[in-house]
C-alpha cells in the first residue's frame, strides 16, 4: 500500500520597514545606517541652482519623417541622452487617467495592513516577484528604507499572477493596461534612439529580440532619522531604459551629474526616462547610464 507524505509550504514573511514605523520608533536599527561617506540629504535650491533634467514634449515625434517638429524632438532626445542620461517626457501618449489609476492602485495596496500585504510576499532569493523590502538580500548589506512590489510583466509567460495583488480589485487590470501602454512608448523611444545613433529605426527593438519588462513599485515610509539612511541606494539601471511614474512635485529622486547630486522635480503628467546600462554599452558610451538615488524623509 502506497503512502503519501503531506508537505505544507509556508510563505515567508516580509521584514517590512513599515512595521518599524507602526511601532513608533524614534531611531532606526543599525542595519539601515549607511557608512558616513554614503549618507546624503536633500540639497537646498542654492546647492543645485536652477539646473534640472530636460523636459521634452514628444508630440512632434508623431509628425511625418523629415518635418521640422519631428527633427526638433529627435535633437532634444539626443542631447538629453548624451548629456544627462535622464529626461522627463510629456504628451507621451499614455492617458493621464491611466497614470492616475496606476498611482492610485499602488497607494491603495500599500494602504492595506502589513498582514494583508503578506499574502503576496516574495520568496527568498535574488530579485523575485512579489511584496518585499530587501531588493538584494546580501549578508551584512545595509538595508534601504523602503518596501516594494516587484512584478514581471513582459513577456506574458513570465507573469505569476499569484503575486499580483487582487486588492484593490482593479489592481491587475490597471497594471495590465499600464504595461501595454508603456511597452508601446518604450518601443517608440527606442526607435528615436536608433535614428539618433545613425541606425535603422527598428535596430534597438530588433536587437532585443523579445522585450523583458518588469515593474517595481516603491513605497517609502516616513523615517525618524533620514540623514542616516537612504530610500534607495545609489545605482544605475540594468536593461535598456526605465520609465518612472513619480508623484507630482516629488524631489526625493536625485541623479548624479558632473559630481553633483541634482534632485528631479517631478512635472505634472510627465514620465521620467533614464538610459540604462545596455544602451550605454550598445552606443559605445555615447548615451549615458547615470547613477541615481532616493532620499529618505521624516514625512
Amino acid at each position: 500500500m502506497a503512502s503519501a507524505e503531506m508537505v505544507c509550504v509556508t510563505k515567508p514573511r516580509v521584514d517590512a520597514v513599515e512595521i518599524l514605523v507602526e511601532k513608533g520608533i524614534t531611531s532606526i536599527p543599525e542595519k539601515f545606517i549607511r557608512p558616513p561617506e554614503e549618507r546624503f540629504t536633500s540639497p537646498t535650491p542654492s546647492e543645485y541652482g536652477e539646473e534640472q533634467v530636460p523636459v521634452i514634449d514628444l508630440q512632434g515625434l508623431n509628425c511625418c519623417e523629415g518635418s521640422v517638429e519631428r527633427e526638433k524632438v529627435l535633437k532634444q532626445l539626443a542631447y538629453a541622452c548624451e548629456e544627462w542620461g535622464f529626461f522627463q517626457i510629456v504628451n507621451h501618449g499614455i492617458p493621464e487617467s491611466l497614470m492616475e489609476a496606476m498611482m492610485n492602485v499602488s497607494k491603495a495596496f500599500f494602504g492595506l495592513s502589513v498582514e494583508e500585504k503578506q499574502a503576496y510576499a516574495a520568496l527568498p532569493g535574488l530579485i523575485t516577484q512579489g511584496y518585499g523590502s530587501k531588493y538584494i538580500a546580501r549578508e551584512g548589506a545595509t538595508r534601504d528604507w523602503r518596501d516594494f512590489v516587484y512584478l514581471f510583466l513582459q513577456p506574458h509567460s513570465r507573469r505569476d499572477y499569484a503575486y499580483w495583488p487582487s486588492d484593490p480589485s482593479d489592481f491587475r487590470e490597471v497594471v495590465y493596461n499600464f504595461s501595454e501602454e508603456t511597452l508601446k512608448l518604450a518601443k517608440s523611444l527606442l526607435g528615436a534612439f536608433s535614428l539618433n545613433l545613425g541606425l535603422p529605426q527598428n535596430y534597438l527593438e530588433t536587437f532585443i529580440v523579445q522585450p523583458y519588462q518588469n515593474m517595481l513599485i516603491n513605497y517609502y515610509p516616513r523615517c525618524p532619522e533620514p540623514e542616516l539612511t537612504a530610500g534607495f541606494y545609489a545605482h544605475s539601471d540594468i536593461g535598456m531604459a526605465t520609465l518612472l511614474l513619480q508623484e507630482t512635485g516629488s524631489k526625493a529622486l536625485q541623479i548624479r551629474k558632473n559630481d553633483k547630486w541634482i534632485p528631479v522635480l517631478a512635472a505634472p503628467g510627465a514620465l521620467l526616462v533614464n538610459i540604462a546600462d545596455q544602451i550605454e554599452i550598445i552606443s559605445n558610451g555615447r548615451y549615458k547610464s547615470i547613477e541615481h538615488r532616493v532620499v529618505a524623509d521624516k514625512d
